[in-house]
């Protein structure tokens, strides 16, 4: 007579990462969560630092994002990995287009009807609009500079050859403003830009985007980068730029939820 005998195994084996799938609605909250909290720590600086700073915060805030992705895949799978990235992209939106918009729509980084002579008031803004002010026509003028010179520790680097006009602004009031304005605007080499009488103010500026050593203008002196109020193009961007969000998101509910639908 032959006896068969099991033994239990009082130590089972453990269950390997990939044995069994993970729940679809932790995964899809996992990633949500990825998103839009990135998205919520980098708005602040796209609302208040230039590109040329957010760039290096989206790289900075982006290492860390990985290493959390890379250990939800642990529990959650390779699957987790796309909302990395639907994250680093809807961080770009906020850097490159929401955030400035938030910023001009709601005057963090935008004033209007400034008289010219308060103009030192406002030199945390990046768009500022003016009035009561006229542009003094005997004070204008041309120049040819190299844009964007950046100098480094043993080289000057210099960008395109821009054909530069200026004007001078002036306040209504008579009043002199503490430092020397101008209205600019420019083109490639030889092209011709307009400074119209119909616009009131632009880009402000508080140093000059070209070489000045060779230039009239002094050191103290405040730019704005004439061009017509900025509303409708602003309001447009924003709709694109929510819009791109909900996009972001939607896609990722569909990349978790979509292949169960058979």
């Amino acid at each position: 007579m032959m006896i068969t005998s099991f033994v239990e195994n009082k130590n089972p084996k453990r269950r390997e990462p990939g044995d069994s799938s993970p729940s679809l609605p932790q995964l899809f909250w996992i990633g949500l969560c990825l998103i839009l909290v990135f998205t919520l720590i980098l708005l602040p600086f796209g609302v208040y630092w230039p590109l040329s700073n957010s760039i290096w915060v989206l790289l900075i805030f982006f290492l860390p994002l990985v290493f959390l992705g890379i250990h939800f895949t642990k529990t959650q799978g390779t699957k987790i990995l796309l909302a990395v990235v639907f994250a680093l992209l809807s961080g770009g939106n906020v850097l490159l287009f929401l955030g400035d918009v938030i910023g001009y729509k709601t005057g963090f980084t935008s004033q209007f009807d400034v008289l010219p002579e308060n103009v030192h008031l406002s030199l945390g803004v990046r768009y500022l609009y003016l009035r009561e002010f006229y542009l003094d026509e005997t004070d204008s003028g041309t120049f040819e500079s190299h844009l964007f010179v950046r100098r480094r520790s043993s080289a000057t680097m210099y960008g395109p050859l821009i054909t530069f006009q200026y004007k001078r602004i002036r306040s209504v009031s008579g009043k002199d403003t503490p430092s020397p304005l101008y209205a600019i605007c420019y083109s490639k080499e030889k092209g011709k830009c307009h400074i119209s009488s119909l616009f009131s103010g632009g880009v402000f500026l508080k140093e000059a985007i070209w070489e000045n050593k060779n230039s009239k203008f002094s050191q103290d002196t405040n730019f704005i980068i004439w061009k017509d109020r900025l509303d409708s193009e602003y309001e447009t961007k924003g709709i694109y730029s929510i819009l791109f969000l909900i996009f972001l998101l939607t896609l990722w509910a569909v990349v978790v939820y979509l292949p169960t639908f058979k």
